[in-house]
């Protein structure tokens, strides 16, 4: 079963990236406003964020060692 032309249709507000290990990866609209909804829902329920968003920046590096943390510290 195929949708029909108006069902592939969306409205994109975002251009969103990724890259994993400097590699760009291939993102549909889809997956771009997808990805791009949920981490503006997640800011939204954090203090000091009530400014509109212009961008976002998430760098995730893999630590070479795991270390234990207390999880309501700031680094």
């Amino acid at each position: 079963m195929s949708l029909s032309a108006k069902h592939r249709i969306m409205k994109k507000n975002y251009e969103t990236k990724m890259r994993l290990n400097s590699r760009e990866l291939p993102l549909n609209h889809f997956v771009q406003e997808t990805l791009a909804n949920m981490m503006i829902g997640m800011l939204k329920t954090l203090k000091e964020t009530e400014e509109p968003v212009k961008s976002i920046e998430i760098k995730i590096q893999k630590l070479a060692k795991q270390v234990d943390v207390d999880a309501h510290t700031y680094p």
